[in-house]
């Protein structure tokens, strides 16, 4: 500990065992603490009467309420210092209080900052981008060196659509939970839809109509989107066109299709391909969709 403070702590000591051992400046300022003690506690209670008369708000007068109990706590705290300490040790005790308490409120701005600047300069993401973070996925709508603001997508929907609710998160965060970005140097993601056969339906029909369905989306829409935005993709597009898989399980045949799609409109393309899909499934004979079984258990 630096030596001034070690002489300051010194002789804040010796001022208090000096007032002890002097029983009637002891009195005194016991007289004078319990004074002030009570004239805060009548201030307080009258005001916040006048408050619950006149304050038809609940928020407000509960926010008003809170602002008070903490005002006239510190006048208070600050008082008995100055009946206890002599005058100039409790300014520096006082000054030092408002130091440790200005250092703990500016290290969460200064780390709001500084996440901020690390956002914005190092391309950590941009406005458009869409981000998961902390289980909260959203598109990013603005960056300020406080916080960034997220509107929010899925939030319980089955589809990834948003939700109209907007997410403010602090700046801090992305130093303290993993963060996963969509949209940054690519905008695809792969997505994938499924349906499942019964066994006996003649499920090379069905993948012909599915492959089609996902060669031709591919080529009418992901396809001149590669050239033109993406060019460092559009050298492995053999790898980027849609995947058919097989697989079975309990309930039947599994067929799926893994296929590219801008993140931004996963939902309609899913939506295009069913549309496009179902009804050539639905129409052909010897595709047939299997049905799970449903147990009732009566008591």
């Amino acid at each position: 500990m630096p030596d001034f403070l070690k002489d300051y702590f010194t002789d804040l000591s010796e001022g208090l065992f000096s007032t002890l051992n002097t029983p009637d400046a002891y009195f005194n300022k016991i007289a004078l603490t319990v004074i002030v003690v009570v004239l805060a506690a009548l201030f307080y209670f009258l005001v916040k009467k006048l408050l619950t008369r006149n304050e038809t708000d609940f928020k407000k007068r509960l926010k008003s309420q809170k602002v008070l109990k903490s005002g006239v706590m510190v006048l208070t705290i600050l008082s008995i210092l100055f009946i206890w300490i002599q005058a100039i040790n409790a300014l520096i005790l006082i000054a030092l209080l408002i130091g440790v308490f200005l250092a703990f409120m500016v290290r969460g701005l200064t780390t709001n900052i500084t996440a901020y600047f690390v956002i914005k300069y190092w391309k950590y993401f941009e406005i458009s981008n869409r981000i998961e973070i902390n289980g909260i996925i959203g598109d990013v709508i603005d960056i300020t060196p406080i916080n960034l603001k997220l509107l929010e997508v899925r939030g319980g929907l089955s589809a990834d659509a948003n939700t109209g609710r907007v997410i403010k998160l602090p700046n801090s965060i992305i130093f303290n939970e993993s963060l996963e970005i969509v949209g940054g140097k690519n905008s695809f993601v792969w997505q994938e839809i499924s349906y499942v056969l019964s066994f006996d339906s003649d499920w090379q029909a069905a993948e012909k109509m599915i492959t089609e369905a996902g060669e031709t989306y591919f080529e009418e829409q992901v396809q001149h989107q590669l050239k033109k935005d993406i060019l460092h993709l559009s050298e492995q597009q053999a790898a980027l066109r849609p995947v058919f898989s097989v697989d079975t399980n309990d309930a039947g045949i599994v067929l799926a299709l893994r296929y590219l799609v801008d993140y931004q409109h996963g939902t309609q393309v899913k939506t295009e391909l069913q549309r496009k899909i179902l009804p050539q499934l639905i129409s052909c004979s010897a595709i047939e969709f299997a049905v799970l079984e449903v147990k009732v258990f009566r008591g």
